[in-house]
């Protein structure tokens, strides 16, 4: 008698990494574990060089010894995905190759790919007119989410898939709406739409798809409404009136014009990318969020300034000075005599997530103990009216101690460095140029060489900013920043990982500025620029 097939193996990272036979969720064993299966499945059928799965599971902290900690996992997970293979045979399904840890699965396995061909499928339903079948499709892909993609891992890697793949996403919600709305569902589609906006609030074409919504619906005031909070945000956070498309929809309502009354197919509008049956979702590719943007983005989105383009070479704005920041970190030390010289840089080592201020927190700590200790070894008698030699040495210490402390605390605390702040603005200037690059190229998102309107927490544009510019970021010098510029005119950067590939400035440096650069693209890109080429060339 024949031995029945295994169940067939399904993966997701529709929310988080998990793998199942039967319908059985599989023990993934430790997090590490699971984030290297999270690495294979991102590149599922391709090989994927060890040397990238550390570099995305471990980041800055690599293993002293990374190929044999890859290699233990990976022995981990043939173990829960293949338990049928004999000890010490080649895997099948997570084989080793040339080229680095390949997963063998089936396109249907992941349901990344099937939310993929469920995209390409409702594409050739639109395109046919069948409208219902179409939004069926997209509403049965969008429910393979079960959360955020890859939830609970961490890393440029990670966070970067993530981004396309909530882009793939959110494009697919556009779609369905308007499958919806062209078939007449306004009412059934605004709840969603209500949702939407909130979740995405830099995509202005749900936005304009709920203004349409309510039209349709006979709510013209409401629809209007939607429009005037839609600019109120848009020029509070960015300084900007809305786009193209919903100041056209805007005005279409203003004349009670009808939408859908005629033949259309909004899925080639020129703000949406189609996604033809060959597309793919380049789960693996190594891109910062800015990186997501077309090279060429649609003249739908054309920006309408609020203010007239920034002036060049202009200084960039100064922040104000945190004063109430250095008096507290001043004096605290004198307040608390000495005890608690430490707090403050464990308080900056936090606030800035640097490890280096708890290293120092820790040398006040210890010489906190160390002043103690020889105040202890000669105590004199409590009726003397004179310190001994070993506690006068103590007492100079606790005194030298907060004065050190008391001075290098408001130093550090009048040279704020990379605060929550900073690193929020950055996240946001790095969605919006995702979002509309032609925007935030002319408001000089990531050129602190402008006057700008708007602060996007210390960005740096490497196709844009000036060399002086370049030669201040920490680690850079001025031949290093011309050898970037150099760079740049050669061939435009898609990632600020392509510094290292290209052999401009070593890895340790792009290190410690990686979270200061964008690369937005040039307005004119020469022919064949890679803007879509892999971290790891091929």
């Amino acid at each position: 008698m024949e031995t029945p097939p295994d169940p067939p193996l399904t993966f997701t990272i529709l929310g988080e990494v998990s793998a199942a036979r039967g319908g059985e969720v599989l023990d993934l064993g430790p997090a590490k574990q699971r984030a290297v299966l999270a690495v294979l499945l991102l590149d599922a059928g391709q090989p994927v060089p060890v040397e990238k799965i550390v570099d995305a599971v471990w980041g800055d902290e690599p293993p002293e010894n990374g190929a044999n900690v890859v290699q233990k996992y990976v022995a981990g997970l043939r173990r829960v995905l293949d338990p049928g293979r004999a000890p010490r045979t080649p895997g099948e399904l997570l084989a080793l190759s040339g080229g680095g840890y390949v997963l063998r699965t089936a396109p249907e396995a992941l349901d990344a790919q099937r939310f993929e061909a469920a995209l390409a499928e409702a594409a050739d339903q639109r395109g046919s007119g069948q409208l219902v079948e179409a939004a069926d499709t997209l509403r049965r892909a969008l429910d393979l989410w079960r959360g955020p993609a890859l939830a609970g891992l961490t890393g440029p890697v990670f966070d970067a898939a993530r981004t396309r793949l909530t882009e793939a996403r959110a494009r697919a919600w556009e779609k369905w709406a308007d499958a919806e709305l062209a078939r007449g569902n306004h009412t059934g589609v605004m709840p969603d739409l209500v949702r939407l906006v909130e979740e995405f609030p830099l995509r202005e074409g749900l936005r304009a798809q709920l203004m349409i919504a309510l039209h349709q619906g006979g709510r013209q005031a409401e629809a209007l409404a939607a429009y005037r909070d839609a600019r109120e945000y848009f020029l509070e956070e960015f300084g900007v009136e809305p786009g193209e498309k919903m100041q056209e929809t805007h005005r279409r309502i203003l004349r009670g014009e009808a939408f859908y009354s005629e033949p259309v197919d909004p899925w080639s509008d020129s703000d949406d990318i189609p996604v033809p049956a060959s597309a793919h979702l380049d789960l693996g590719q190594r891109y910062a969020p800015t990186d997501l943007t077309v090279s060429t983005p649609p003249p739908a989105w054309s920006p309408t300034p609020l203010a007239p383009p920034p002036l060049p070479w202009a200084p960039a704005q100064k922040r104000r000075f945190p004063i109430f920041e250095v008096i507290v970190a001043a004096l605290l030390p004198i307040i608390v005599c000495s005890f608690g010289s430490w707090i403050y840089f464990v308080y900056a080592g936090l606030r800035r997530h640097d490890r280096r201020q708890f290293v120092v927190a820790g040398g006040y700590a210890l010489l906190l103990v160390a002043a103690f200790v020889v105040l202890t070894i000669d105590p004199s008698p409590v009726e003397s009216a004179e310190l001994s030699d070993t506690e006068a040495i103590g007492f100079l210490m606790l005194l030298a101690i907060t004065a050190a402390a008391a001075i290098h605390g408001g130093i550090l605390a009048g040279h704020p460095g990379d605060t929550p702040r900073d690193r929020m603005l950055r996240e946001q200037s790095r969605q919006f140029a995702a979002f509309d690059p032609i925007r935030a190229r002319q408001l000089g998102v990531g050129r602190p060489d402008l006057i700008r309107h708007f602060d996007d927490g210390g960005l740096v544009d490497l196709n844009h900013v000036p060399v002086h510019e370049l030669a201040r970021l920490p680690g850079l010098g001025p031949a290093e920043a011309h050898r970037i510029v150099i760079g740049r005119y050669e061939r435009p950067y898609a990632h600020p990982e392509e510094l290292v590939v290209r052999g401009l400035i070593p890895a340790r440096i792009l290190r410690r500025i990686r979270s200061l650069l964008i690369c937005i693209p040039p307005a004119q890109m020469p022919a064949g620029a890679p803007w879509d080429s892999p971290y790891h060339p091929h």
